[in-house]
């Protein structure tokens, strides 16, 4: 195969272009078949196509293919498609069309003419290559419960100088929100459309907040015991929920019986491997040894590369999974625990709990831990900051696409559905008092809501609840305003996302619209299509209607001829007639 001879191929920038026959650029979705992307600069080919066949097929015979634009940051374009070979095994290269003709890509660099042993190679692909995902957890809500706040049912298992639920919260505070409580109101968490139920930690501390944890094999009194966890999950499951619980294995607590041994035995405690400790002796006070962030010598730090920590970690998973028919793990400060740990912990309870989601608590890029051998998805707080700087007025919405599109670049594209967007959580502050606004707030969890991923609802978000830095965002539930005009637009919109699978499982096509100020985008799954409006503006706008909008489903809008008018701050959901044919 030839390509434009060397010297005419000035139009592009060979140095833009991109691919491994690895990671997310060639990995398999299926006993034959893969998933293959390649990386240009913005606008520079006109068409992308690939070229495959078997390894050991050494004919001139060959399969070509066009390779899909799925996504551009302004700076990149992310093309993309998916190949198959009977016999699993693969040699492929690229030809890229652009205004002064075309040029092949290969192992060898840029090439006039490709021969076989130029190609790229995927030699094999095993079945434990096969990037696969708990298809239940797809595109469903994860609503995340701090059991101290949410609800008190049993106030005979009270802490001592428990508060009242409106009085605010210091570092110190209990509420008395325990198990029984959270049973009193899953109908109303069922009610939202939710699927997950995220609990923070639930194991003995001295703390209210539980991330350092005394004892992984007792459950904390405050809370109620292992009993009534056990009918906690069988009442969540009972609905055809799920439940998920907080795993804290970065770091313990200092009264931790582990930790108090090496502190009583120091240099000859059996357990000195087990933590991160600069010299002998260790001491509280001096903080000598490694904590969480370095910063908290009440919470030492777990040496989570040792063998004997890995075999204790994964024990207490499969202890708690076994007992609770849990269905999944939210991993705390998942990115510094040892990816040794998770290699093995997601070998060991994928074998014994197949469809087990591990959720991994990660502030940046997660990629390096979604690759298929470690953890299933991650906390995108990418969109997070995103969507609150498009809010805020910091960013345009052509912005805030291209922050959105170059984070998505890192992931696999199955992804998509998984990442769990979040709009605030106990470590942040709410969005409600961050925005400053209730009506900003409904828009930016709309936004979410309609989303591609996991949309997380933090306890409280869909009440608009405030709070401010750590203590103030884990204030007690505030049930009295579960009829507030904006917990009823929240409570609408997420039944209406619950019961979509178009916004559980499409795919997402941003869109342009002349104003600035206006999120939109569209949604395909199956053949069906929804088209999302929010309008962050103070007055309303007028958009052309070149998307192919038809009925308004949710929201507030008005559609006349080939016009469509969003209020001030408000948002609307359309079915799409057909495929949108400008993005």
């Amino acid at each position: 195969m030839k390509g434009s001879p060397d010297g005419k191929e000035k139009s592009i920038e060979r140095s833009a272009i991109y691919h491994i026959s690895e990671h997310n650029y060639a990995y398999a979705v299926d006993e034959k078949s893969l998933k293959i992307r390649l990386k240009t600069k913005r606008d520079n080919v006109d068409e992308v196509f690939i070229y495959f066949k078997n390894l050991y097929d050494h004919t001139e015979a060959i399969n070509r293919k066009a390779m899909d634009k799925i996504l551009s940051d302004g700076i990149s374009d992310l093309y993309e498609t998916t190949i198959s070979v009977e016999q699993k095994r693969f040699k492929y290269y690229f030809e890229l069309i652009y205004p002064g003709g075309n040029i092949f890509y290969t192992s060898d660099g840029f090439m006039s003419e490709v021969t076989e042993i130029n190609c790229f190679f995927y030699p094999y692909i095993n079945e434990a290559d096969i990037f696969q995902l708990p298809s239940w957890a797809e595109g469903e809500i994860l609503y995340q419960i701090f059991t101290d706040r949410f609800y008190d049912g049993n106030p005979a298992n009270n802490p001592d100088e428990t508060r009242a639920f409106d009085e605010l919260p210091d570092k110190d505070t209990y509420y008395g929100g325990d198990f029984e409580g959270i049973i009193d109101r899953l109908d109303y968490v069922a009610g939202l459309g939710v699927k997950m139920i995220y609990l923070n930690p639930v194991f003995l501390s001295f703390s209210y907040h539980k991330y350092d944890t005394v004892d992984y094999y007792q459950i904390d009194s405050g809370f109620g015991n292992a009993s009534d966890l056990i009918r906690l999950s069988d009442e969540i499951h009972r609905r055809n929920m799920k439940l998920i619980l907080d795993g804290v294995f970065n770091h313990c607590s200092s009264s931790n019986p582990i930790f108090k041994d090496v502190l009583t035995n120091q240099s000859n405690s059996k357990y000195r491997d087990w933590f991160c400790i600069s010299d002998f002796p260790i001491d509280e006070i001096l903080g000598n040894y490694d904590s969480f962030g370095g910063l908290v010598p009440g919470m030492p730090r777990l040496n989570t590369d040792n063998s004997e920590v890995i075999r204790y970690v994964i024990d207490v998973a499969i202890y708690w999974t076994r007992l609770l028919h849990l269905d999944g793990w939210r991993l705390d400060v998942a990115d510094e625990v040892s990816h040794n740990l998770w290699i093995q912990f997601r070998r060991e309870l994928k074998s014994l709990f197949p469809d087990i989601l591990l959720l991994g608590e990660i502030w940046n890029h997660s990629s390096r831990w979604l690759q298929g051998n470690e953890l299933d998805t991650a906390t995108n707080y990418k969109f997070m900051r995103a969507i609150h700087d498009f809010a805020q007025g910091r960013i345009n919405s052509r912005t805030f696409w291209n922050r959105i599109n170059a984070n998505k670049m890192l992931y696999k594209s199955q992804l998509y559905n998984y990442l769990v967007n979040l709009v605030g959580s106990h470590d942040t502050i709410r969005c409600r008092t961050l925005l400053n606004s209730v009506d900003l707030h409904v828009l930016v969890m709309a936004v979410n809501m309609a989303f591609e991923g996991i949309p997380l609802i933090y306890y409280g978000d869909e009440l608009c609840m405030e709070g401010g830095f750590d203590p103030d965002n884990r204030r007690a539930m505030r049930w009295q305003d579960l009829d507030t005009e904006c917990a009823k637009v929240l409570r609408e919109l997420s039944r209406f996302r619950a019961e979509s699978e178009v916004l559980k499982k499409g795919s997402l096509i941003p869109v342009y619209p002349e104003e600035d100020r206006v999120i939109a985008f569209c949604r395909e799954y199956a053949g069906e299509g929804i088209y999302f409006i929010a309008n962050f503006n103070e007055k309303s706008v007028e958009l052309r209607n070149r998307y192919g909008i038809g009925s308004l489903i949710h929201g507030e809008a008005m559609i006349e001829d080939e016009r469509i008018q969003v209020k001030g701050k408000k948002f609307a959901i359309f079915h799409r007639k057909h495929k949108t044919d400008q993005q």
